[in-house]
Formats: structure tokens, C-alpha cells, sequence
């Protein structure tokens, strides 16, 4: 009689391995869950060289390692249980009615790497993960990584949710959530693990009350593009701010680009002698391309010309000068934040944090972009082709703080390549001091005497039957009574 299997324990600096039969004679040893007494960790090793011994009987040595690894990480209870039930099935010969299902983790990195989308085109569309995979990563693996995505339950997602810090945002929380809602739909359909979603409608947790916008005034975004970087001559002068991030706020706040769009832009997308931008991979898979605001066109042309003048049409426009690496876009608020203190801004509503306010991010550069079009004039269609919204709610949003920037005439911001002293465009020398230089319009020779048919701001009129008001540029001419 074969002398029954019992594996060797041993032990590691941070707990213990399983050393099993695999293949033959090939011995591999198998970390054993950190979680697991010495005891426990006996128990196991017998039941894991239990394991391999019956699938190698029943034709499945094959399947030992995997199967093998996956038991040695599971914690006890439920996740060890879904183990020793699959090496059930497979050794009784049922095999053709289980379909393995992956780890939580493993799924969900099949999808956020792209792996998920190759095996499925039609039914997971392409995107950008990266926020995915960090929440995946920070918050939700840590607690239910080792969970087939077949046993999944609702416990498992209230468990992930209780140990988001309270300290986060109702709309982050609820973005994490909706983070393992999509991981199961998937699940479900195409990848068929589940029958069903476990997940109910309603469990989402609801988004509080919106805060207020945060925005940049003309001056502000003028004061944060013109701080060059350079060498401070005493320790309480600030370094001023690195060209290529004020081009990129820049451009955020003129175009109205999500921050992962314009930071994955490469110079294939643009046409700058056209002044043409073309957007075909964006978050809602939805291809758009519009035309370039003139100041903007002309400070990429001049970013490219004098920094990246070796440039290929694959590469991003946004690179570090000194050694041509992508910029980073991800974590940029505090950046953002102390560039404009540096810069001198003082208000107090761009640091505020408080129940109703918070510091300002640099998705508000593209509410900045929003509020400053429709304050000025832009329709609605105009500022959706440039931000992608696919509805008016959320453009909605932003119409009172476009009444008030249109109250105070606080106008448009400043051209780009104006605004960005590296950037202007040559003329006839600087300004004197106290003298003002020449402006965009006279630098063109461009008369504002065009009457411009603006739509009239409204919080839930459509675009389509909204009133329109004719307000001409051209200078007024006081009217003066004939004496008689």
C-alpha cells in the first residue's frame, strides 16, 4: 500500500511554505497564507499534499501547481472552502460543469491591463484604467484579493467599503464602488464567471451636496503663466514654476481637455499651421476634434519650434525639455496649488477647504474653461465639442458662476503665447517700464467691430429654443442732444 502523502513544512522569516509534489519527482515549495498558526499551517501542508496526490490519481496533474498555489494563500473559511470544492469536482469527474473562476484581483487585472478588452472587443470597450487600477490597488484588493469573483457577494463589497478612510469625498467613495460594480458586471457578461450581479441597484453610495467652483480670475491665470523658473537670489523668492507644467495649465484652461487627455496628447493629433486638434481615444470612446483656441496654436507652435524641435509625430507634447520624459500628470493639485502661491495668488477660496468649498484641483482649470466660454458668449454645442460632455447637465452647472464672471466683465483669459513669456511671439522690442506692450488684436490688426450673436444664460433652457441677444463689439457712441 502507497504510503499516504504529507508534504514538509517549512519554515520561512515571515511565516511558512508547503513543500508538494508537483510534476514526477519536482518538489515545490508554496508560501502558506502569513495569517496561519504553526499549527494551522501543519494542517494545511498534510491537505494541500492530500490534494495534489488525488488530482495527480485523476488524470488533472496538470492543474497542481495552480491549484496548489491558490490554496496555500487562502485564508481559512470561505476562500480555502472554494479550493477544496474545485479539487472536488475535478476528481470526481464533473470538470465540464465548473468554469474556474479567477481571483477578484486577477480579474479585475485582466481588465485594467487591457488582456480582458483582446478577449471580448465587441463587449469591453477600450479606456484609460489608470485611476481604476490605483483604486483597485489602494483600496479594494487589500481586503478581497484572494475571493474568487464566483463567490463575490455583497459582504465582500460592504467589507471594501468599510475600510475607505472617512476622511474621503462622497464621490470618491463613490467611484470605488463603482469600481467593483463594473469588475462584477463584467463578470457576469462576457467573461460568464456569474449568473448575476451580487451588487443591488441603490448600492451606490449617494453623492452629497456639490461644493462650490473654484476657478481662476484673468489675473491669477495671467500671474501663474508668466512665473519663469529660475534661480532664486534669496530664500524667501519662490523658483517660479517649470515651463512645461504653466503650457499645460495653460492649455487646460483654454481648451477644456480632461487632464489624462491633453497629457496623453501626441503631436500626431495636432495640425498647428490649421490650429486643428484631433481627439480619437478619450474616456468616452466618443472620437471629437475642434479648432484650437489662435493663442493656443500659437504656443505649441512655439513650444515644439524652440523645445522639441526633434519631436516625432509619435511622441507626447507634453515632455520634460532636459530629458524628453512624458510629463506626469496624475497628483498634480498640490502642485497646481503651491504654483499659484508662488505666483503670488492670495484668495482665499483657491485653499479653502470647508463643507461647502475645497482647495482648488486642476479639473477646476476645466471648469475654468467652461465657466470663461459661456461667460463670453460660447453656445453650449461649442464648449460640448471641446469637453466631451454628452448631455447639458452637467454644462448646466456651471451657468450661475458664468453670470457672475459675465457681471463682474471680467472678459476672456489672456492669449496663450501672450500670457507665457518664453512663448511670445517676437516684436519690436520689450515694453519699457510702465509702457504697456502690444496686445493680440493690435499685433494682428484684428478690429472687434463684428456684431457676435451670443445666447443668453439660462440654468435649464435648452440650447435649441434658448434666446439669443445681439450685442455688438464695436465702441458705443454716447448719443448727444441736438440744442434747439
Amino acid at each position: 500500500m502507497p504510503r499516504e502523502a504529507t508534504g514538509e513544512l517549512r519554515r520561512l522569516a515571515d511565516g511558512f511554505a508547503a513543500r508538494i509534489t508537483v510534476l514526477g519527482r519536482k518538489r515545490r515549495d508554496f508560501p502558506l497564507a502569513i495569517c496561519l498558526s504553526e499549527e494551522q499551517a501543519e494542517e494545511r501542508k498534510t491537505e494541500l499534499a492530500r490534494m495534489a496526490s488525488r488530482l495527480r490519481r485523476a488524470g488533472h496533474a496538470d492543474k497542481i501547481e495552480k491549484l496548489i498555489s491558490g490554496g496555500a494563500k487562502a485564508r481559512p473559511g470561505r476562500p480555502w472552502s472554494t479550493v477544496v470544492t474545485a479539487v472536488d469536482v475535478l476528481c470526481s469527474g464533473e470538470a465540464e460543469v465548473l468554469k474556474e473562476a479567477p481571483t477578484f484581483a486577477d480579474f479585475a487585472k485582466e481588465w485594467t491591463s487591457g488582456d480582458l478588452r483582446k478577449r471580448f472587443p465587441d463587449h469591453v470597450p477600450a479606456k484609460d484604467s489608470t485611476a481604476d487600477a490605483r483604486d483597485l490597488r489602494i483600496y479594494i484588493n487589500p481586503h478581497v484579493s484572494d475571493v474568487r469573483v464566483s463567490e463575490f457577494s455583497l459582504d465582500d463589497a460592504d467589507l471594501v467599503m468599510a475600510h475607505v478612510p472617512e476622511t474621503k469625498s462622497s464621490a470618491t467613495r463613490r467611484q470605488i464602488a463603482q469600481v467593483i460594480r463594473r469588475v462584477l458586471a463584467l463578470a457576469v457578461y462576457p467573461a460568464r464567471y456569474l449568473k448575476e450581479n451580487p451588487i443591488p441597484r441603490g448600492w451606490l453610495p449617494k453623492v452629497k451636496q456639490s461644493k462650490a467652483f473654484t476657478y481662476l480670475y484673468p489675473d491669477e491665470d495671467r500671474a501663474l503663466l508668466a512665473s519663469v523658473e529660475s534661480t532664486p537670489e534669496r530664500e524667501d523668492q519662490p523658483p517660479g514654476v517649470p515651463l512645461v507644467r504653466r503650457l499645460f495649465f495653460g492649455v487646460l484652461a483654454r481648451e477644456g481637455m480632461r487632464r489624462d487627455e491633453l497629457g496623453g496628447l501626441r503631436w500626431r493629433d495636432l495640425d498647428l499651421e490649421r490650429g486643428h486638434v484631433m481627439l480619437d481615444e478619450n474616456k468616452t470612446d466618443d472620437p471629437r476634434s475642434w479648432a484650437l483656441d489662435p493663442g493656443v496654436a500659437r504656443a505649441l507652435k512655439a513650444w515644439k519650434e524652440g523645445y522639441c524641435k526633434d519631436a516625432k509625430v509619435d511622441d507626447h507634447v507634453f515632455v520634460d525639455p532636459l530629458d524628453g520624459a512624458p510629463m506626469y500628470t496624475l497628483h498634480l493639485a498640490d502642485q497646481l496649488r503651491e504654483d499659484l502661491r508662488a505666483s503670488g495668488a492670495t484668495r482665499p477660496a483657491l485653499f479653502e477647504r470647508s463643507d461647502m468649498r475645497r482647495p482648488i484641483r486642476v479639473h477646476d482649470l476645466r471648469a475654468t474653461f467652461v465657466t470663461v466660454s459661456l461667460a463670453n458668449g460660447k453656445t453650449e454645442t461649442w464648449v460640448a465639442d471641446r469637453t466631451g460632455h454628452r448631455s447639458s447637465v452637467m454644462i448646466n452647472r456651471y451657468r450661475r458662476a458664468a453670470r457672475t464672471w459675465a457681471e463682474l466683465r471680467m472678459g476672456p483669459l489672456s492669449p496663450l503665447d501672450d500670457a507665457i513669456p518664453e512663448l511670445r511671439l517676437p516684436h519690436d522690442g520689450p515694453p519699457e517700464e510702465g509702457e504697456r506692450g502690444p496686445t493680440f488684436a493690435e499685433r494682428e490688426g484684428f478690429e472687434p467691430s463684428v456684431p457676435l450673436r451670443v445666447h443668453m444664460i439660462s440654468n435649464h433652457a435648452p440650447s435649441a429654443t434658448r434666446s439669443s441677444l445681439l450685442v455688438s463689439l464695436a465702441p458705443r457712441v454716447a448719443k448727444t442732444a441736438r440744442p434747439s
